[in-house]
């Protein structure tokens, strides 16, 4: 699964994945390879990226939109 992550109108992050959990508005969520079409509105919180086995990677986000179509992360922050 890919993702890209959107900041301040440059491209901030972007890689391969095997999770992301995202700070949703209702609460964290977790998004895995395969996942069905979404789109969610973040709010301030840890994304938390799994980029191999035991490698693990957090940013800090302050709000923003995620979106998921065919294995491809997309988050603006």
């Amino acid at each position: 699964m890919e993702i890209k992550i959107f900041r301040y109108y440059k491209i901030f992050y972007q890689g391969s994945v095997i999770s992301v959990i995202a700070p949703g508005y209702q609460g964290y969520f977790q998004i895995l390879k395969n996942h069905a079409p979404f789109i969610s509105i973040l709010k301030n919180g840890i994304l938390k990226l799994e980029l191999k086995k035991d490698k693990k990677k957090e940013i800090k986000i302050e709000g923003g939109i995620l979106r998921v179509n065919k294995n491809m992360v997309i988050i603006i922050t």
